[in-house]
């Protein structure tokens, strides 16, 4: 299911600088064990809504929500 775009530029509204660097700067992980790979982000202040899931103490993996609020951010970032 698609996120609605109002809600993910509500949430894109409410985060940090450091949320959004963190989100902009996100990279690619893969699993350890031949499943499917993830967005991880650093963990900077605690993440509104469900937008990251605990992954380790420095990082957390992006929900899809998360994922849409980041293509938000990269979409509105100067070329």
């Amino acid at each position: 299911m698609t996120p609605d775009k109002a809600r993910v530029a509500e949430i894109a509204r409410g985060l940090t600088k450091a949320q959004r660097a963190a989100l902009v700067s996100a990279c690619t992980t893969h699993s350890d064990v031949g499943g499917e790979p993830f967005v991880t982000v650093d963990f900077t202040d605690p993440w509104p809504a469900p937008i990251a899931q605990f992954v380790t103490v420095r990082t957390d993996r992006l929900t899809p929500l998360g994922l849409a609020v980041r293509a938000y951010l990269q979409s509105e970032q100067p070329a």
